[in-house]
C-alpha cells in the first residue's frame, strides 16, 4: 500500500505545481478532503476547509483519490501548462509486494490458503471430526500449477472412522497462442481404512481450454499414467488412462465454485477403473483479513477395492479458510 501511494505521488508531481483537490482515505476508514500542498515519501500536507493545513503521515493513508471535477474547474492561472492534459483516467497503482509464505519468500506470488474444519458432539453419541488442508495455486501466462495437501480424522463412539492424508500437484504448460496445453501431475495417499497402506499415482497428457476468462475456466484433459499401491492386502501396479473435465467459476466478488471429475480406466482390465469427483464452494467473509467459508465434497470410486471395504470414499468438509 505504501508503494501504491508513492507511485501516485510520482505520477501527480509532473503535472501539478499548485494545490490539487484530493480525498485521502485513511487506514481507519476516515476520509479527509482538501487541497494537496506538499508531498514526500514520509508525509502529505493538505489544506482542509475547516481544519486548515494538516500534515498526514503516509503510513496512515490507505488510498489517495484526485477530485478531477474540482481540478477541471480551476482557472488557467491556477494550473500549469501541463494541466489540460490531465484526464480522469485510472492512475496506475503498484500491487503490494508478495514476500511469500510467512515472509520467507517461498511460494511468492502464489495464492496460498489454509483450511481448518472442526465438528463434534457429546451426549447420546460422542463423535469428533477434524480436517486441515493447505492449497497453493499459481497462474501466469505460460504456467498453471495447483497443489493440494489435506488430512482427515474422524472418531465416533471411541472408534476411529477416518484417518487419511493426501498430497497432490498438477502443472499445466500453457501456450498463449492456442487453447491446447500439456500437463503432468501426481498424488500420494495414506489411508488407514483402505486395502493398501499407501498409494502413488502419476500421469501426463494433453489438455484443451474450452473457456478461459478472468471469471470462468473450463478445461478438458486426456492422458496416461499409473497407479501403484503398497502394503496391506493390495500391492499392485496398474497402468491407466485419464479423461477429465475441470471448471472454475467466480460467481461474484465474494463467491467461487470449483468442480472437477476425472476418470481413470485401467489398461489391465476392461471393467476396472477409478473415478474421482471434487466440488468446492468458497464464500469470502472478510476480504481484507483473507477469511472465507469453504464447503467441500469429494468422492473416489475404485472398482478394484476389496469386497469388505466400500468402493466409494466420500468426504465432505465445512471449513474456515485463511489466505497466507
Amino acid at each position: 500500500m505504501f508503494l501504491k501511494k508513492i507511485v501516485f505521488i510520482c505520477l501527480l508531481a509532473p503535472v501539478l505545481s499548485h494545490a490539487a483537490p484530493v480525498t485521502l482515505i485513511l487506514t481507519n476508514g476516515d476520509r479527509l478532503q482538501g487541497d494537496l500542498l506538499e508531498r514526500n515519501q514520509e508525509s502529505l500536507t493538505i489544506k482542509h476547509q475547516l481544519l486548515g493545513e494538516m500534515v498526514i503521515n503516509t503510513n496512515t493513508v490507505a488510498d489517495i483519490k484526485t477530485n478531477y471535477e474540482a481540478l477541471a474547474q480551476q482557472t488557467p492561472s491556477e494550473q500549469t501548462s501541463a494541466a489540460p492534459t490531465i484526464e480522469p483516467a485510472e492512475i496506475a497503482q503498484a500491487e503490494p509486494e508478495d514476500n511469500g509464505l510467512f515472509g520467507t519468500g517461498w511460494l511468492s506470488d502464489w495464492e496460498r490458503r489454509f483450511d481448518l474444519g472442526l465438528a463434534g458432539s457429546r451426549g447420546k453419541s460422542d463423535n469428533s471430526k477434524v480436517n486441515v488442508a493447505f492449497n497453493a495455486d499459481l497462474a501466469t501466462e505460460k504456467t498453471r500449477i495447483n497443489s493440494r495437501t489435506a488430512y482427515f480424522y474422524a472418531k465416533s463412539e471411541e472408534e476411529t472412522s477416518d484417518n487419511s492424508f493426501f498430497s497432490s500437484i498438477n502443472r499445466d504448460w500453457l501456450k498463449p497462442t492456442t487453447p491446447w496445453f500439456t500437463f503432468a501431475g501426481g498424488r500420494f495417499d495414506i489411508d488407514r481404512f483402505k486395502d493398501y497402506d499407501y498409494r502413488v499415482n502419476a500421469n501426463s497428457g494433453f489438455g484443451y481450454e474450452f473457456a478461459n476468462s478472468e471469471d470462468f475456466l473450463f478445461v478438458g484433459r486426456s492422458g496416461v499414467g499409473f497407479n501403484k499401491t503398497f502394503g496391506g492386502e493390495r500391492q499392485e501396479f496398474t497402468p491407466e488412462g485419464l479423461l477429465g473435465l475441470e471448471s472454475r467459476w467466480r460467481i461474484n466478488a465474494a463467491q467461487r465454485l470449483a468442480l472437477a471429475n476425472t476418470f481413470y480406466p485401467s489398461f489391465d482390465s476392461f471393467d476396472a477403473y477409478r473415478n474421482v469427483t471434487t466440488f468446492d464452494w468458497i464464500l469470502d467473509l472478510d476480504e481484507r483479513a483473507g477469511v472465507a467459508l469453504k464447503v467441500g465434497m469429494s468422492n473416489e470410486y475404485d472398482s478394484e477395492t476389496e469386497d469388505d471395504i466400500s468402493k466409494n470414499d466420500f468426504k465432505y468438509t465445512l471449513s474456515l479458510s485463511w489466505s497466507l
